[in-house]
This record gives structure tokens, C-alpha cells and sequence, in this order.
């Protein structure tokens, strides 16, 4: 029909087919102006590949923002989490509710992520509970092989975190919105850097899970004096000693003279082991202004670092 058509009325053929070009140019200059305008409203946009390891190491940071028993709001989560989304990497954060401070804090760097667009520092504050479980309750239904998780901000929605879950072709096979509960703007973190750290300690998983459970059953607060020999942690009168020569540890990093003395407590126990369970050693770090840092390296994903104030 079309050739019967353009044979006999070709000035009808010329009409119908200009017609049609600015429609077809229309249309894909829609499409274009849609997907830039969609680029120019996003503030962020965050892609990562290791779902399941995501919520895992979320849980210690939730541990960390609960209430504990004995008071009136126990069992109860704080909405202090924050997401903090930088051109380096996200940090996720979290601190204690109660005395003895303690900050906790999930770091990605560039390198661990699929994508990140971002061109400036935004930080989210929001219920880390909440987060952990949306990612629990999207891989359960939909899985995580093959899957990323998208976490973008829009300018126009300053009430939501948008989550989503991608296959392989990058298809959206769940989508939703996490409250925000605020946009602080600005938030307090470490110096990751190498200069920032006087002593690095590291050992296996297994002799740091050993020596927490020992320690904690005589208290909390822990001293440990580190020589050139060996390593002394101190509980109360109890007293646990780690010699360098049966290389159950290793010195990373010595800037002044020996000992050094690190203190931490043992408060969070739960929140210490769950996270060393991701990996398969633990560093003990003193900061230059003597604070301790516990950190678990988690393979694929970034590091779990746990910061003790003085």
C-alpha cells in the first residue's frame, strides 16, 4: 500500500514524510532534554556492588546507635546515622547515645564503588535501622547475585534518600524512598590518612575475637602498653600479654618512641565482633592525639572503623 500510495502521489509522499521528520525529531529531542534534565536534578548518585556485605557491615553501626537496657528508651534507635556522600567516597556514621562515647563509622572509598557522580560533600542524616532494613527486606524478595544498589538525591526531594536495586542490565527491580530526617551539611569525621596515625597494630581475626571475650569478663576499660617485645592489655587487675615473637601481631606503623598506651573500651563488644566477623584481621591504631581507632578492613567493600574519645 505504501508503494501503491507513493507512485501515484508523490507530492503526497514528500508531504507525509516531512511531516514526520519534525516528529521523530521531536520526540528524540524530548528523550535527550528529559535525560539531561533528569542529570541536572540529581545531587548524587551512588552505585555499588556488594548488597549483601553492605548490610552486614551496617549492622555494627546500628549496634552502636541503640539505647541499652536499663533505660527508659531501651531497645530504641537513635536517628543519628549519617549518610555522607563526598568526589572520594561515602561514610557512613554513627555514635553512641550514652557514655562512654564511641563513633562508628563505614567507609567506601572510590575505589570499592561501580559509580558515583557527586561534585560536591552532601550529608544525609537518617535512621540507620531503617536503611538496613530496606536493603534486607529488597535483596530477600529480589536476591543479590548479580545486583547493585543505587543510592541517589534529587534537588527537588530533600525528604529522601532514593534506593533502588539493579540486574545485571541495569533494570530497576526495586525502587523506594528512605526518609531523611534532616541535611546538616557538615559532619566531624577522621583524618584516613597515614600521617594521621602514630602507631598501627594488626592481627588475626581469631586473637582479637580471643582477646575481647577474655578481657571482657573482667570489665570494660582497657589499657594496653605496647613495647618493642610485646603487648600488655590490661583489665582491672587482669592482665593479657601478646609477645612479638610468637607473631600473633605485627607493627604497621611506629612514628615516636616506645610505649605507646592505647585505651578502649569494651562496651560495644557486640558491635566489635560483628564486624570483625567480615574479615580476617583487625589494626589497632593510636591517632596523634592519642585517641584510639579499631578498624576491620572488609574486603571488596571499605573498612569498619570504631573511634574511642578520650
Amino acid at each position: 500500500m505504501s508503494s501503491s500510495t507513493s507512485s501515484s502521489s508523490p507530492s503526497s509522499s514528500e508531504e507525509e514524510t516531512d511531516s514526520q521528520s519534525p516528529i521523530s525529531m521531536s520526540s528524540s529531542s524530548s528523550s535527550s532534554s528529559s535525560s539531561s534534565e533528569k542529570k541536572e536534578t540529581l545531587l548524587f548518585h551512588v552505585e555499588l556492588n556488594e548488597v549483601r556485605l553492605l548490610q552486614k557491615a551496617l549492622r555494627p553501626l546500628c549496634e552502636i546507635a541503640y539505647f541499652p537496657d536499663g533505660m527508659s528508651l531501651a531497645g530504641k534507635i537513635r536517628d543519628s546515622g549519617h549518610f555522607c556522600i563526598s568526589p572520594d567516597g561515602v561514610l557512613i556514621a554513627s555514635t553512641t547515645s550514652f557514655p562512654p562515647h564511641l563513633d562508628a563509622y563505614l567507609e567506601l572509598p572510590l575505589a570499592t564503588l561501580a559509580a558515583l557522580r557527586c561534585h560536591k560533600d552532601h550529608v544525609l542524616r537518617l535512621n540507620l535501622r531503617l536503611l538496613e532494613d530496606r536493603i534486607a527486606a529488597s535483596t530477600t524478595v529480589n536476591g543479590c547475585d548479580g545486583v547493585s544498589a543505587c543510592f541517589s538525591g534529587e534537588k527537588y526531594r530533600h525528604s529522601a534518600l532514593l534506593y533502588s536495586l539493579r540486574d545485571k542490565e541495569g533494570i530497576a527491580v526495586h525502587s523506594s524512598e528512605i526518609r531523611i530526617c534532616s541535611y546538616p551539611g557538615f559532619l566531624a569525621t577522621l583524618d584516613w590518612s597515614d600521617y594521621s596515625y602514630q602507631l598501627s597494630i594488626e592481627m588475626p581475626t581469631e586473637t582479637f575475637k580471643q582477646l575481647i571475650n577474655s578481657l571482657s569478663l573482667y570489665g570494660f576499660a582497657v589499657r594496653a602498653t605496647v613495647t618493642i617485645t610485646q603487648i600488655m592489655f590490661r583489665v582491672v587487675n587482669e592482665e593479657v600479654v601478646l609477645r612479638a615473637e610468637a607473631e600473633v601481631y605485627k607493627i604497621l606503623r611506629s612514628r615516636s618512641r616506645y610505649p605507646y598506651l592505647l585505651e578502649f573500651g569494651l562496651h560495644q563488644k557486640s558491635a566489635f565482633l560483628n564486624a570483625a566477623s567480615l574479615s580476617d584481621r583487625v589494626r589497632l591504631h593510636q591517632l596523634l592525639d592519642l585517641r584510639t581507632v579499631l578498624e576491620v578492613p572488609v574486603k571488596g567493600l571499605g573498612s569498619i572503623l570504631f573511634c574511642f574519645k578520650l
